[in-house]
């Protein structure tokens, strides 16, 4: 698949890019630039900043490296959210990406303020490089939205409130939606904002990029079930022990795989409609999100 080739392109740009943002020996507390940089560079698939740099892309940018500080902002927020999801009060593991979670090694107190600055610097590097200000403050609008309490955060709020509760269908839609739909969606929406591109592409970006992440999240709950601990780099059935909100919990697992295949040629279908001849990385990306194993 062509998009495998796309992702290890860029995931290894971002690396590289991350490194001159973020290097080990600029100013800062020594200790927490550590921290930070022990989550940050722990590995993973880059998968929000590859997606806004696909958006970019195919909203028609020309010269990738107007979007770079914006893609890796955006890992940076994810690795402050991942720090803060594995803490006690959140979900408590132990392992993230096959190592020792980062309050297992720094810490609770130094895990929390690592996540925290990670935030805080991602913002001020989400407003460097070389696009208009208008336009940041476009991209940035679209950020605060999928993050904050009607985003990632309040999904979080729905996700722990939910915790051996008695669950449903719409509220595991609700929670994946906030959780990680949007967060994905609006790295493929800046990507797209940056390029320029059309209210039509944006808004097109936007009602396929939310599919990829509702997708992406039910295959996560699917492989918490099915896959084991070495796979995914964590604890595998953690879910269910927490009693979380999760598609399998609800529905069952041949109902979700069944929810995950339909958003999948819908995704198709959008991305068609939208690009046209240049839908093809779209399309092999939703069937990436499908099969993967980790």
């Amino acid at each position: 698949m062509e998009i495998l080739k796309y992702i290890e392109e860029k995931s290894e740009l971002v690396n590289k890019k991350m490194e001159e943002f973020f290097p080990q020996d600029a100013k800062g507390i020594p200790l927490l630039r550590e921290s930070m940089r022990y989550s940050l560079f722990a590995g993973g698939k880059r998968l929000r900043p590859v997606l806004c740099i696909l958006g970019y892309e195919l909203g028609g940018g020309e010269n990738v490296n107007e979007i770079l500080p914006q893609a890796c902002s955006l890992e940076m927020i994810h690795t402050f959210t991942l720090i803060h999801d594995d803490l006690p009060a959140m979900d408590n593991d132990d392992f993230r990406r096959g190592k020792p979670t980062n309050h297992r090694v720094y810490g609770e107190a130094m895990a929390i303020l690592a996540g925290d600055a990670l935030f805080i610097e991602a913002i001020g590097l989400f407003l460097k490089g070389p696009l208009p200000a208008e336009v940041k403050v476009r991209m940035l609008s679209e950020l605060v939205d999928a993050l904050g309490v009607d985003g990632v955060i309040g999904g979080q709020v729905l996700d722990i409130r939910a915790e051996g509760k008695v669950h449903t269908e719409r509220l595991v839609e609700n929670i994946h939606l906030r959780k990680t739909a949007r967060f994905i969606e609006s790295s493929l929406v800046i990507g797209a904002i940056g390029a320029g591109a059309s209210k039509q592409v944006v808004v097109g970006f936007r009602l396929v990029g939310r599919k990829l992440g509702l997708l992406f999240q039910i295959v996560d709950d699917i492989l918490d079930e099915t896959a084991e601990d070495e796979e995914l780099g964590k604890k595998a059935k953690k879910d269910r022990e927490r009693g979380k909100c999760t598609y399998p919990s609800v529905l069952g697992l041949e109902r979700s795989y069944e929810i995950a295949r339909n958003l999948v040629k819908e995704i198709k279908t959008d991305a068609d409609q939208l690009l046209g001849e240049k839908s093809e990385l779209l399309k092999e990306l939703a069937d990436y999100f499908l099969y993967r194993r980790k």
